[in-house]
């Protein structure tokens, strides 16, 4: 397996239970979260959430003060 260079336009923290997360965004708008103990970035799969009005749940985003959001 090949190593990638990866270059960020940004990266961000997020606090959790388990200690902070690192996510990394590149130009091309791709996402990567950094992995601690293999210490390598590892590409987030994203999707878009559907936008024909189903009602399908969104898990696992917190808002401002923890509060949870459904979509």
């Amino acid at each position: 397996m090949a190593i990638e260079n990866v270059s960020f336009a940004q990266i961000a923290t997020a606090a959790t239970p388990n200690g902070a997360v690192l996510y990394g965004l590149t130009s091309e708008g791709a996402v990567y979260e950094y992995n601690y103990s293999r210490e390598v970035w590892i590409p987030v799969l994203m999707r878009v959430l559907p936008g024909n009005g189903s009602h399908e749940r969104v898990i696992g985003l917190r808002g401002p003060g923890g509060s949870s959001t459904d979509g």
